[in-house]
């Protein structure tokens, strides 16, 4: 009896510490998510400050725009690469080679001194983030336990939160430079240092040809030496399917978008990230001291955006217990519902601003709700749903595919914002992000499934049922 109570410890353990590396691999990962945060934030402080009188170099409007928008245009070969890259190099190796291109475009940004030179930086670190973000969301679904893999995967949100954090800090009390050299050189080293220490996931090694011993490493340190690695591995080669084949090329897997079972996830996907970037949360809080100082509900506008970065950050800390008791439908028309009411109330405030000037403050809560409903939602559940609806067998190249798409809108967001502003006025763009909310809550009613407690590959069966039972599950039919 006491063999087994100590049989009983000992397994215990095990499993503890590899939930624990489970935890360390993910918030080391995330560091990727915390660049996102700080680029997309680093918009706002840098047209904020160049736009006033002894900024320098002097910039044109237009110029200030194309340098806030550089790194979602970076972001699209980035996507594209990792399509590529990914695939043959799996989601550690090419985080490590990321890392460089992060720091040196953060470094060229901070150094330069003309419009080519900080468009080059800016579109360095768009490079560095598009390559490995959407590496970095597959391979933490993929090491995940089950019972993890929701709340693992919003470490991904948390870090973007703080990176927004803290730039707008920074922001308050350095310049745009002094910025970039404090918030974007020293948690890459980090990250680069301890991928050192990981293995590449079992999921990724076994669908590329790798050795199994290779597999059954990755899944021993991640779940602890009794796992049932073999059980897994089994589980993990029965999703890919017997006619599966590691050296699909791209054209391979964007044929197979013709079956239902690879095309219905993808657009799932797909919309999600659209509605993300198009919706206005992401966008308010990325150029948050612009809509502030139009908003006047606060005196100095980076205490605004302090706020949002606060509030950004303690959301999604707080999403993370939420994720294990809520389906992901559920948790995006909650998104829907309230973010869209907020923008209709602060566009109400905005048109009739000069007669409720007594009540500027409502504007200012409208805005905080949008981006607090935004990151309990979909800002969440872009990650999540991208580690959990892609099949295996193509996951990778398909997560490539998504991300680059996704890049074109968040450029045209990022470039636009400023331009709608002028168009529409500030009251005009937040109805329009009101009428997005109602989409997507439509959206999440009917298109989103069920997948809280699924394992991935109990997901990928679901997209099955009604398919031709002769299309295989293969990349290179």
């Amino acid at each position: 009896m006491a063999g087994d109570d100590a049989d009983g410890r000992n397994k215990s353990e095990d499993t503890k510490r590899g939930l624990l590396l489970q935890v360390a691999t993910a918030l080391a990962l995330s560091v990727v998510g915390f660049n996102i945060g700080a680029c997309m934030s680093f918009s706002g402080i840098f047209a904020e400050q160049m736009t006033s009188a002894d900024a320098r170099p002097a910039l044109s409007r237009s110029q200030i725009s194309w340098v806030a928008s550089a790194y979602a245009i970076g972001n699209i070969p980035g996507f594209l690469l990792s399509s590529y890259a990914n695939p043959r190099l799996g989601t550690i190796r090419l985080v490590q080679l990321c890392a460089p291109v992060l720091a040196g475009g953060w470094l060229l940004l901070a150094l330069g001194n003309s419009f080519w030179t900080m468009l080059a930086g800016r579109a360095l670190t768009g490079i560095g983030v598009g390559t490995a973000f959407g590496p970095t969301i597959t391979h933490i679904g993929e090491i995940s336990s089950v019972n993890v893999r929701g709340a693992l995967s919003v470490f991904l949100n948390v870090m973007i939160s703080a990176g927004m954090l803290a730039i707008f800090l920074c922001g308050w009390q350095l310049d745009w430079r002094h910025t970039c050299l404090v918030v974007g050189i020293g948690p890459v080293v980090v990250m680069f240092l301890v991928t050192l220490m990981l293995p590449r996931s079992a999921k990724w090694l076994i669908s590329k040809g790798h050795p199994v011993e290779e597999a059954q490493r990755s899944l021993r340190f991640y779940h602890g030496h009794d796992y049932d690695v073999d059980k897994e591995i089994r589980s993990i080669r029965d999703s890919l399917g017997d006619q599966h084949k590691c050296d699909a090329s791209l054209l391979d897997v964007l044929k197979l978008l013709k079956h239902r079972r690879y095309s219905q996830p993808f657009c799932i996907v797909l919309v999600s990230f659209i509605f993300f970037m198009s919706s206005g949360g992401f966008t308010t809080a990325a150029f948050a001291p612009v809509v502030f100082k139009q908003v006047g509900a606060i005196d100095n506008p980076y205490m605004g955006s302090i706020f949002v970065g606060v509030l950004r950050v303690t959301a999604s800390v707080l999403t993370s217990p939420v994720m294990s008791k809520c389906e992901r439908s559920t948790l995006m028309m909650t998104n829907g519902a309230v973010g869209g009411a907020a923008c209709v109330v602060a566009g109400c405030f905005l048109f009739y601003s000069a007669a409720l000037a007594d009540y500027a403050w409502v504007s200012l809560v409208s805005i905080l709700v949008i981006v607090g409903a935004m990151s309990f939602g979909i800002g969440v559940l872009t990650n999540v749903l991208l580690a959990e609806l892609l099949p295996n067998a193509v996951r990778a190249e398909l997560g490539g595919i998504v991300l680059l798409l996704a890049a074109v809108v968040n450029f045209g967001m990022l470039y636009a914002f400023p331009a709608l502003i002028a168009l529409l006025g500030m009251p005009g763009v937040y109805w329009f992000f009101a009428a997005m909310h109602v989409a997507m809550l439509v959206f999440a009613k009917f298109f989103v499934p069920q997948t809280r407690g699924k394992t991935i590959e109990e997901i990928q069966k679901m997209f099955e049922k009604d398919d031709d039972v002769g299309q295989t599950v293969t990349t290179g039919q």
